[in-house]
């Protein structure tokens, strides 16, 4: 496991101040976030949001606590270990944490799922899977598994793609989102010409091949429903076997997010977003702007990003369980988040709001998913998904 090497005890207790604070009537309540994305160099500014997000809340009076902020990396699946996911969860455990903050891959949080119900400390994953169940297990995720699939099956229909083949990976999260796409495309009478998933790291051979027999079967779009590990292959391959078919991705769309490379490589693609750009002249969530604007302020820099609204939402739904809490314990947390009614959320669309309660753990709810195209690496938004029978749409 790698941990963040700080020079001082991230405690944030005075609005503005991120430090140790001695001399306090109460002690700090440990509050861990767990990293388990491949690679850890982006923890420190993983940790910014979640800050802004406490000190807000302590300025509001909402939080009348400081609260240490107990940060570790580890490298978890797919490249890594389930052991070292398990391990780095407990080592949080043992620190004091009572609750655990997360980036949360979808393998990650399955693996952690029963031991964080049996050590009773809520975990809080940006996981899109409907299987991260149970009383302790929390999700403000990064996308919707079942939402994602609904969102593109809608959106092929109104396209006029009725014949689709679906690509992705074969992984434990990617077999739940291809289950829920042949279901939403039934709905939306899609037909699935062929499903056809690679490793998550295919050699050039294997992709091409792959391709070759996909674009034969003359399909009026390319569905990719996976984890996305290998989706900035997909671009370079289809190239090389002469086929530009629309493209439709889930949210594995978001690993443009990690840098220009990867962005550059998922040109002209179509997938699940989160947030509505500074750049974008549309309506916006009321909370995006501001909050940005006072980060920007705090650490001197901008994050226009989903990950920034993400990690915001995570340390204000963190302030309110603390706030809501009938006891500063693992279970009183737990109880805590799930008191949580139409709070204000700074992901997603105007619309969007956070909300749990008892067997209902997936916090987001309204407009947080809808489509945007990657364009010279830069999201631009195509459209909501608004649901309709087929007997009430217009033909």
């Amino acid at each position: 496991m790698e941990v963040l090497d700080l020079d001082e005890r991230i405690v944030i207790g005075e609005v503005g101040t991120s430090r140790a604070v001695a001399g306090r009537a109460f002690q700090p309540i440990r509050i861990g976030f767990l990293s388990d994305l491949p690679s850890g160099h982006q923890l420190g500014e993983f940790l910014d949001p979640i800050i802004l997000a406490f000190e807000d809340a302590i300025n509001e009076g909402r939080l009348r606590r400081p609260v240490e902020l107990v940060p570790l990396h580890v490298q978890g699946l797919p490249i890594g270990t389930a052991q070292s996911v398990r391990s780095a969860y407990l080592d949080l455990v043992e620190q004091g944490c009572i609750l655990v903050l997360s980036t949360g891959l979808t393998d990650n949080s399955l693996v952690l799922r029963e031991l964080i119900n049996d050590t009773g400390v809520p975990f809080i994953s940006m996981a899109g899977t409907t299987r991260f169940v149970g009383p302790h297990c929390f999700s403000l995720a990064n996308g919707g598994h079942g939402e994602e699939m609904a969102i593109i099956a809608s959106y092929c229909a109104s396209q006029g793609y009725r014949q689709v083949v679906v690509t992705g990976e074969r992984s434990p999260g990617d077999t739940e989102y291809q289950s829920f796409f042949r279901e939403q495309a039934a709905l939306y009478g899609i037909e699935i010409l062929k499903e056809h998933y690679f490793a998550q790291r295919p050699t050039e051979d294997e992709l091409d091949l792959g391709f070759r027999q996909i674009r034969d079967l003359g399909p009026d779009a390319l569905v990719y429903a996976g984890f996305g590990w290998n989706s900035m292959q997909i671009n370079p391959s289809l190239e090389r076997v002469g086929w530009d078919p629309p493209k439709v991705m889930n949210a594995a769309i978001m690993w443009a997010l990690r840098g220009d490379i990867w962005a550059d490589l998922l040109e002209g693609w179509i997938g699940i977003e989160q947030s509505i750009g500074d750049h974008e002249d549309l309506e916006k969530n009321r909370n995006w702007g501001p909050a940005l604007d006072r980060f920007e302020k705090r650490f001197g820099y901008r994050k226009a990003d989903t990950v920034f609204a993400l990690l915001y939402d995570q340390g204000r739904a963190a302030s309110e369980a603390i706030f809501n809490a009938p006891l500063l314990t693992g279970p009183g947390i737990s109880a805590g988040l799930e008191r949580i009614k139409m709070m204000p959320s700074t992901l997603g669309g105007p619309r969007t709001y956070i909300e749990f309660g008892q067997e209902n753990h997936r916090g987001y709810k309204g407009d947080f998913l809808f489509l945007k195209q990657l364009r010279k690496r830069e999201f631009h938004f195509v459209t909501y998904h608004c649901p309709e029978w087929s007997s009430n749409r217009s033909t």
